[in-house]
């Protein structure tokens, strides 16, 4: 009975959205940036994503705990990042538009001593405490750091657009978060990859070129990170590039499938911050960050023409890496999730 509601409910939301599905683009929900908006117009968007990393690598090579337990005092065992994107867009003219996108950020980390081992820590400079557990959970939340892009129109024709996007990093999240009751040395900080910002003003240009004809578009985009600045610690991450290509097709009135090919290179971290100690694990490592990573994505997307999500759009994607050639020893992704909402006025 419950089930039979809940498709009524979803004929009622989708029913007759065909007009509006034709306005709407059809771009992937993992992809931030795909077009501009009108002039006057707003979009608001709501994004979740989910990435989940397990195995250590070193290049394409899997490594084992015995392996990394020969350089490192811990292992890593797996990571989960879940990230909550809230994102607004206006267009200032017919050709640029202004977005703005801030991040919260929730990582919870699995690390393992080799068996039987037996450490010593000190809390505050007072007295000493053991680790005697194979298996130590870390976890972080707060703020990341938020983005600002300008994205102009270089070509808007009837059935493709060419937009530049040219965006700035602005470091709000902390990187500045002890390591607790983890800690094995005074002051310890958490790792550079359980922190939630860079520290840095980064530059973050970007083009893309969208295609649609009739009920199936593409896209290509290539879009990068440059950081050129040292952060108060003493480092910066490395720069990247990433280039993706998708196509959709409008499967029904109201939904569109897509396939999405992401290939990704980064630099490792430059510097060092003198509060996280490399010897504690591989993350702790600045030169284990970065390398080559090739994804494959499929989502669905529905478009939503009623109640109070009218000219709305609703999209899922997920993604597995079909290839990885890692810094390492790091985690390798293993799959990765995406679900938003995306709001027009």
């Amino acid at each position: 009975m419950k089930t039979r509601i809940y498709f009524l409910f979803l004929m009622l939301v989708f029913r007759n959205s065909s007009s509006y599905a034709q306005e709407m683009d059809a771009s992937p929900v993992g992809v931030m940036i795909s077009h501009g908006h009108p002039k006057g117009g707003w979009m608001f968007s709501y994004s979740y994503m989910n990435m989940a990393m397990k195995n250590n690598y070193s290049g394409s090579k899997k490594l084992t705990d015995e392996v990394i337990w020969n350089n490192y005092i811990f292992s890593p065992q797996s990571m989960q990042m879940n990230m909550h994107m809230l994102m607004g867009m206006y267009g200032l003219t017919g050709r640029l538009s202004l977005m703005l996108m801030a991040n919260y950020i929730k990582s919870n980390m699995e690390v393992a001593l080799p068996p039987g081992t037996e450490l010593s820590h000190n809390h505050n400079g007072g007295s000493s405490s053991s680790m005697e557990s194979t298996i130590h959970k870390h976890s972080i939340s707060g703020m990341s750091d938020c983005k600002f892009w300008t994205l102009y129109k270089l070509h808007n024709g009837p059935g493709s657009a060419l937009v530049l996007s040219v965006g700035v990093n602005f470091p709000t999240g902390s990187i500045h978060i002890p390591a607790g009751e983890h800690a094995l040395y005074e002051g310890e900080r958490h790792t550079y990859m359980m922190q939630l910002g860079t520290g840095t003003y980064d530059f973050l240009p970007g083009i893309t070129f969208l295609k649609r004809k009739n009920k199936l578009s593409w896209s290509a985009q290539l879009a990068g990170t440059l950081r050129p600045f040292t952060n108060a610690l003493g480092y910066r991450y490395g720069n990247d590039l990433t280039l993706n290509f998708w196509t959709a097709y409008q499967l029904k009135s109201f939904m569109s499938v897509s396939l999405r090919a992401e290939a990704y290179e980064a630099e490792s971290i430059k510097g060092r911050d003198p509060k996280i100690y490399s010897i504690i694990e591989p993350d702790a490592n600045p030169k284990n960050y970065g390398g080559q990573r090739a994804s494959t994505y499929v989502g669905l997307n529905f478009y939503i023409n009623k109640t109070f999500l009218k000219e709305s759009k609703l999209g899922i994607e997920a993604g597995i890496p079909i290839y990885q050639n890692l810094n390492g020893p790091q985690l390798g992704q293993q799959q990765s999730l995406y679900v938003g909402i995306i709001k027009s006025f």
